[in-house]
């Protein structure tokens, strides 16, 4: 055979050879491709079911418990300046008549648990009445806007801090001489001290070391004063007012130019008709 037919033959079988081995390199891919599409159907599949079985889980221990969650009576609950009343309520199930009931609680880690006898209510409700320190005080929600040298302004939001007011907790109850207890649990009523006044809405402008202050009109206020301050040392103590010509949403408002005197922060004081003053630092 002649070298060239040699050489053409030989070329056809390596081209007829890759042509194969591409065609079985593509399978390959594809069946890999597959057993991964295949092992992902198979985790979410697995997932799904451990998600299934969890929930059940606790819908199951949540339905063979003995006791059902303590929750705060918001409507019965009371709170004054400093101090409060949180009325709290759980239920007993299978609840046999005579055993005691008691609520342990305790506000720090370091604290022993105090005692309170819980009253039965029947049906296996019981009910308690937490006695608690809480500072009752309005939510302030104010914006505040300076005004660079150059024309640029930053905005912010004042954030309130929330008081935090927690209790860690447990229930026993004696039935002859078997004691049984709930688990520890937490809850915590610092949101009470917000829902006795309104939030307190307002804008801060500070344009040039010249101040523009309003403060939506609320009913309950007896008056509104701003104190300006420079470091420790009060510079100026300023009214705000409610004009008379204004219609729709009704402000207190204020306006004032400190001229070279030099403001480091400012205090809004807001007096309520009952008596309690309460004083936001910006």
């Amino acid at each position: 055979m002649q070298p060239e037919k040699r050489l053409f033959l030989a070329a056809v079988l390596i081209l007829i050879m890759n042509f194969v081995l591409f065609a079985k390199i593509g399978d390959l891919n594809n069946q890999v491709s597959s057993l991964s599409q295949n092992n992902n159907n198979l985790q979410s599949s697995l997932n799904a079911i451990s998600s299934d079985v969890n929930q059940s889980l606790d819908q199951f221990t949540k339905e063979q418990s003995w006791i059902s969650p303590v929750e705060v009576n918001n409507e019965k609950t009371t709170v004054g300046n400093e101090q409060g009343l949180a009325v709290l309520n759980w239920q007993i199930k299978d609840y046999q008549e005579g055993a005691e009931v008691i609520f342990h609680y305790r506000q720090a880690a370091s604290e022993e648990f105090k005692d309170i006898p819980a009253e039965n209510k029947g049906a296996g409700f019981f009910e308690v009445n937490l006695p608690m320190e809480i500072k009752v005080e309005p939510f302030w929600n104010i914006q505040v806007v300076r005004s660079e040298k150059f024309g640029t302004a930053t905005s912010e939001m004042q954030k309130p801090t929330e008081q935090t007011v927690g209790y860690s907790y447990y229930v026993s109850m004696k039935t002859g001489n078997i004691i049984k207890s709930s688990e520890i649990s937490y809850f915590d009523v610092g949101y009470l001290a917000k829902i006795k006044y309104e939030p307190i809405q307002g804008h801060v402008e500070i344009k040039n070391n010249k101040y523009s202050i309003s403060l939506v009109e609320n009913q309950d206020f007896a008056s509104v004063l701003v104190k300006f301050y420079d470091d420790g040392k009060v510079i100026a103590t300023k009214a705000m007012h409610v004009p008379a010509d204004q219609n729709g949403l009704r402000s207190y408002a204020l306006t004032y130019d400190p001229g070279s005197k030099s403001i480091s922060h400012i205090v809004i004081q807001v007096k309520y008709i009952n008596g309690n003053t309460f004083e936001k630092e910006i």
